[in-house]
């Protein structure tokens, strides 16, 4: 490591930029925030920087300038004063154990707040104390603020449990509710999550808050852009570089990498904060963010197949589908893109939809092995295979690279996809390479019933047909009709053409042919 980044998850605002060389000045973008704005909620996926931005407005509203000195707030109309703040973390605690963990948990944070104020309370329930504190604190300090970080985890953590769910809605409902009615009380409410605000009933007791989700100019709130990327962390882009064919290059593989998910309509871009930074503390090119694992509730709505997995990538959805959020399949679309395992690739002005796909190499990676880890196939398995798999790539051996694709399709839940074609074959050859994580590309086109991918890796090409229980002649005579393989072949490559024979009965490849 160059120099001390906070690699470890740390959160709070005065540490960093206490204790480590680089705070990325975000200060500009939340000046914005509340000077404009009473009531905000903001969604962005975990691990993404929403903790360390509680934790700033936090410090601007117990007016500790001092920990501002350079920063751009520091220079924009703001009256520095104190507010009494009230800061909840709705991730610290597992409710899987029923709403008792969570009336503990918010319990103590009142209680907490209250002896660092004060403020004696006498109300035993939530709701009422919440209350009570509010009213207290207004009443000897002044206006109050409110910050709840993740304040959907208590949800989606039991998504899976109907009961628990249910009692722990009812219980929030009236917690929330009190800061409609204690509104008089209140300086600024900022409020975070993974899930979407507009459409969650359990808010519907409250003043409607700001959503500045989807807002353009809020977009690299959370997230580093490719300046701030450049300009904050030069220091180790210039030594990695020497490491990675030159600054070109190692940008582009960190590009390809990390960066990639957008906000908005706008093409402003950010890198996961989580993972650029780890990375810079161990050059390598891992999936870091991945390392927290999928969450459980993915693993329930892929299972009811509402949605077939192999439709995922490239799905169009208006406006109003990133608000939703009930327990149900058909949802899973735009719980995935909060969660941050799809992304914004393209907006359309006259219907009013976004193009939605994965952002990058590491998360694409990550959900393929989580597709796998669903299928049942032993992940001890699927390395061994991969490694033989790109072993084969690099030697060009066709062969050798058909018979690890046959081997792990064979290891797949047979239901894991609905379409049993071409397509099936499609989308595990896919899966395959996406899990391997290298630069690779993979280009599929595939129309009635037909599947063409070209795989490269170097100077080795590999152009794969595959055709339902047809010969593998077919396959290879429309590699040569089509010929896929001619933009390769004149750049001097070694171009491998395969034609797949694949069966419908077995699910599997039968046979193939390389030419």
């Amino acid at each position: 490591m160059l120099r001390k980044l906070p690699l470890s998850g740390v959160q709070t605002f005065a540490d960093i930029v206490n204790d480590y060389a680089v705070y990325v000045d975000k200060t500009a973008y939340i000046h914005k925030l509340i000077s404009n704005y009473k009531t905000v909620f903001f969604s962005r996926p975990r691990r993404f920087g929403k903790s360390l931005t509680c934790s700033t407005i936090k410090a601007i509203y117990e007016n500790k300038k001092d920990l501002f000195k350079g920063l751009a707030i520091e220079t924009l109309p703001w009256e520095w004063k104190e507010y009494p703040v009230i800061h909840f973390d709705m991730s610290a605690e597992n409710f899987a154990a029923g709403k008792e963990r969570l009336v503990s948990l918010i319990n103590g944070s009142l209680d907490f707040h209250a002896k660092k104020y004060g403020v004696s309370l006498s109300n035993n329930f939530i709701a009422q104390k919440f209350k009570e504190l509010l009213k207290s604190l207004h009443s000897s300090k002044g206006k109050v603020v409110v910050i709840i970080d993740e304040y959907d985890c208590p949800l989606l953590d039991i998504l899976n449990y109907p009961k628990i769910h249910n009692d722990i809605k009812k219980e929030l409902r009236g917690f929330y509710k009190v800061l409609k009615e204690s509104d008089e009380c209140i300086q600024f409410v900022f409020i975070t999550g993974v899930t979407k605000f507009s459409q969650v009933s359990l808010f519907s007791g409250m003043n409607q808050p700001k959503d500045i989700s989807l807002i353009p100019e809020f977009s690299a709130l959370c997230g580093i852009t490719q300046s701030e990327l450049e300009n904050y962390f030069d220091l180790e882009i210039g030594e990695y570089s020497k490491k990675f064919g030159g600054k070109e290059n190692y940008l582009a593989k960190l590009k390809s990498f990390y960066d990639g998910y957008r906000f908005s309509d706008s093409e402003v871009s950010v890198y996961n904060p989580v993972s650029i930074l780890n990375h810079f503390g161990d050059g390598l090119f891992k999936f870091y963010w991945a390392e927290t694992g999928t969450p459980i509730f993915f693993a329930k709505f892929i299972d009811k197949k509402v949605v077939d997995i192999a439709d995922i990538e490239n799905m169009n959805l208006p406006v109003e589908a990133f608000g939703k959020y009930i327990d149900d399949e058909i949802f899973l679309i735009p719980l995935m893109y909060q969660a941050g395992y799809l992304t914004i690739k393209d907006y359309d002005n006259e219907s009013g939809t976004y193009k939605l796909g994965y952002p990058n190499i590491e998360v694409h990676s990550s959900f393929a092995e989580f597709l796998s880890e669903q299928s049942g196939i032993d992940m001890l398995k699927v390395v061994l295979i991969m490694s033989k798999l790109f072993k084969a790539l690099q030697a060009g051996d066709a062969n050798a690279f058909m018979e690890m694709v046959k081997i792990y399709m064979h290891s797949l839940k047979p239901d894991l996809i609905a379409k049993m074609t071409e397509y099936y074959f499609e989308f595990a050859f896919a899966n395959l390479l996406d899990m391997m994580g290298y630069n690779c590309e993979i280009e599929i086109h595939s129309a009635a019933g037909s599947v063409d991918a070209v795989m490269k890796l170097q100077k080795n090409i590999f152009v794969i047909v595959a055709k339902q229980d047809k010969p593998v002649e077919t396959a290879l005579k429309q590699i040569e009709e089509k010929k896929y393989y001619a933009p390769y072949w004149e750049k001097g490559c070694n171009v491998y053409k395969i034609g797949v024979l694949f069966g419908k009965k077995e699910r599997n490849v039968k046979a193939w042919k390389v030419a």
